[in-house]
This record gives C-alpha cells, sequence and structure tokens, in this order.
C-alpha cells in the first residue's frame, strides 16, 4: 500500500509539479498553480483500501484497474498542462484519497486540512471515474447500518447459539427481504436497494440477563431518503416482527468504521455516501459538457448506477460543483474490458485538459489531440 502511494507521489514530482504533498490521512496531493488568483479545479481519484490479517493496509485487488486509469489520467492531465504552459486563471489541483468500503475518512480530511482554506475558491470537481467519456452528475447514496435485538433466552443457548441466531433472526431477516421489493425509485439514479450483509451474535449480558444480536444491513439509498427514515423504517419493521415477545427490545444504528490509516492517524468514520444529483443547467457541467462536444466526444450527461464517489461529499455536503469523467463504463468494472488501455488513457487525458481549459483557462475551441 504504501509503497503504491509513494510510486505515485514520486511520478508527480518527476513530472515537476509545483507542490506535491500526502496529508496525515494518506491523501495524495500535487499541485499545478495558475497564473491568476482565480478559481481553482480539483481532478480527484482514489484508492481502493482494506485492512489485511495482519492489520495492515493495502490495494483492494479486486478490480485494481479500476481506480488506476483515473489516477494516471489525472496525473498526466496535470503534466500536460504543466508542460504546455496553459495559462490557468486558477490552480489546478490533483487528489488522490484512500477509501475502505463505505468509509469517506479520506475526502473528508482532505477537505478540512489542505483544502479547508481554499473552499470558497473551488470552481469546479471532476471525479476521475468511469463514465464511458460521458458527463455523470450523480449516483445513489449508499450505507450500513445495525439492527440490534435484545432479548431474553436461555442461557444455555451459548452451546448452541448458531441455531438460536438464526432462529431468532429469520422473522425479522424475512420481512426485511420483503420490504426491499417496495423501495422506491429515481428516473436518473435507479432503485434503491437492500441487502442483509451479516449476522452477529452480540453476546450474553449477564446483567440483564439478554442475549444480543446484530443483523447488518448494506442498504443503497435515493435522495427522497434520508438517513433518519431508512432507520426509523428499519425500527418499525424490528418492531413489528417482535411485537409478541415483550422480554425483545430492537434499537437501529447507523455503522461505523474504525480507521488506522498508514500514516498511523486513528479515525473512526461513519459508514455512509450520501446521494447526489447536481442539474444539467449548472454552468461548470454545461461548459465542460460543450467542451468536450465541440471537440470531437460524443459525449453526455449521465448518472452512476452502481458505484459510489467523492460526489456524495462535494456536493452532496459541500455544495461544490461536481461532475465525472473518465474512460470505460461502470459496466465494464471487474470484466476483461476494464484494464489500462492506453488509447482510452490518451483520450481521457485529452478530455480531462478540455475541461479545464474551458473552465479555468485558454477556451477550448477546435483543439485535437495531436495539438495538445
Amino acid at each position: 500500500m504504501g509503497e503504491f502511494m509513494d510510486s505515485i507521489l514520486a511520478e508527480m514530482k518527476a513530472l515537476n509539479f509545483d507542490k506535491v504533498t500526502k496529508d496525515k490521512s494518506g491523501n495524495l496531493i500535487g499541485v499545478i498553480k495558475g497564473h491568476g488568483k482565480g478559481e481553482s479545479i480539483i481532478l480527484l481519484s482514489h484508492i481502493d483500501v482494506m485492512t489485511s490479517g495482519n492489520g495492515k493496509l493495502e490495494n483492494h485487488q479486486i478490480g485494481m484497474a479500476n481506480f488506476k486509469a483515473g489516477i494516471i489520467s489525472s496525473i498526466y492531465t496535470g503534466a500536460l498542462i504543466k508542460r504546455t504552459m496553459l495559462p490557468l486563471e486558477g490552480d489546478l489541483i490533483i487528489c488522490c484519497v484512500p477509501r475502505f468500503e463505505c468509509c469517506d475518512y479520506g475526502i473528508r480530511y482532505l477537505f478540512d486540512d489542505f483544502l479547508k482554506a481554499k473552499i470558497k475558491k473551488i470552481k469546479g470537481v471532476v471525479l476521475c471515474e468511469p463514465t464511458d467519456f460521458n458527463i455523470n452528475l450523480g449516483h445513489k447514496g449508499r450505507m450500513e447500518y445495525e439492527i440490534v435485538v435484545k432479548g431474553r433466552l436461555n442461557r444455555n443457548f451459548l452451546e448452541n447459539r448458531g441455531m438460536n441466531m438464526l432462529g431468532t433472526m429469520f422473522p425479522l431477516i424475512n420481512e426485511l427481504e420483503k420490504a426491499s421489493k417496495d423501495l422506491p425509485n429515481d428516473l436518473n439514479l435507479g432503485r434503491s436497494d437492500l441487502k442483509i450483509k451479516g449476522v452477529r451474535y452480540g453476546g450474553y449480558h449477564s446483567r440483564e440477563e439478554v442475549s444480543e444480536f446484530r443483523v447488518v444491513v448494506d442498504r443503497a439509498f435515493i435522495p427522497e431518503e434520508t438517513e433518519g427514515y431508512i432507520l426509523n423504517k428499519a425500527k418499525t419493521i424490528a418492531r413489528t416482527v417482535y411485537k409478541h415477545e415483550p422480554d425483545v427490545t430492537v434499537n437501529t444504528l447507523l455503522a461505523r468504521e474504525r480507521v488506522k490509516t498508514y500514516t498511523g492517524l486513528k479515525l473512526v468514520s461513519e459508514k455512509e455516501f450520501k446521494p447526489w444529483s447536481m442539474g444539467g443547467h449548472q454552468p461548470f457541467a454545461l461548459e465542460s459538457l460543450k467542451s468536450l462536444t465541440e471537440n470531437g466526444f460524443k459525449s453526455n450527461f449521465g448518472y452512476w448506477k452502481k458505484i459510489i464517489t467523492e460526489g456524495s461529499y462535494t456536493y452532496a455536503e459541500l455544495n461544490i460543483p461536481t461532475i465525472g469523467f473518465g474512460a470505460v463504463s461502470e459496466d465494464d468494472l471487474n470484466s476483461n474490458t476494464c484494464l489500462l488501455d492506453t488509447d482510452k488513457l490518451e483520450k481521457a487525458i485529452y478530455g480531462q485538459t478540455l475541461i479545464v481549459s474551458r473552465n479555468i483557462g485558454l477556451p477550448a475551441f477546435g483543439w485535437s489531440s495531436d495539438e495538445i
């Protein structure tokens, strides 16, 4: 993990970025300074990380090429703009953030630390994620929550807790699966989704003489659904299931992840990404699309139906204009078609250069990739 991230830093330094740094949460940051004091643009990619059995952080090996394409295109877009000496009104900031499953500690720390003083002067964020060369404007949210069920059971359940756990939790799991069939649908983002991630035995509390079980739920949701609504709905379902059991209590809570970064920083992150959807009339989105189509891209506005991005924070929470642009389609993820393709990478770099040029540099009319 550390070696891979250090190689990214070394490449940015070799490409003569004006500033290269790594913060305490592991975010990698490179800056191409503009010639003026205008607004800046952020090119944002991410690295999937996971904890190994010995507690060390590692690259997530499944679909590793998925995020590499975004990292490479963003870095070389910065290098291209640097070498062509394109006059920028503001800075171009290239960032790569580490991300655990359903935890956004990296992007939050980036804006709380390095970008804290720059937030009001950011014109837009470009998420370097798979869009098949379209401009994407949002996706569903995702959260992980737990339904906690406590009840008085025979104390010898410890000898056969597996059977008792399944017997106790099956009615609840069954009702949750029924509810998943009637979740709302968004025209652009798609349908909400619910999956049972697991059932955990929380232990026997001798003082209260109760056993505790937890159902872990992975929930995708659209903007019309809020965290409070989802948790209350789950609690209502659970209470209905156990309404004839006076000694059973239920509660719901948003799951949290204790994170120790490879730099040693300890964080607690809630396991939630908010849904977001930005209108195509927004100037940053509109000008970016125009710049692409005027220069040969067959691009349209679109939305991610499966993947999650840092737009859940940059737009849903900070309200910074945010778009996605990158090579391949999200449908190609984890397949043989999602490999690093030189032609597609070059096209992604060209497109990102056009977006940056239109928004904080010279207008990009009639350029070709050869001329750039």
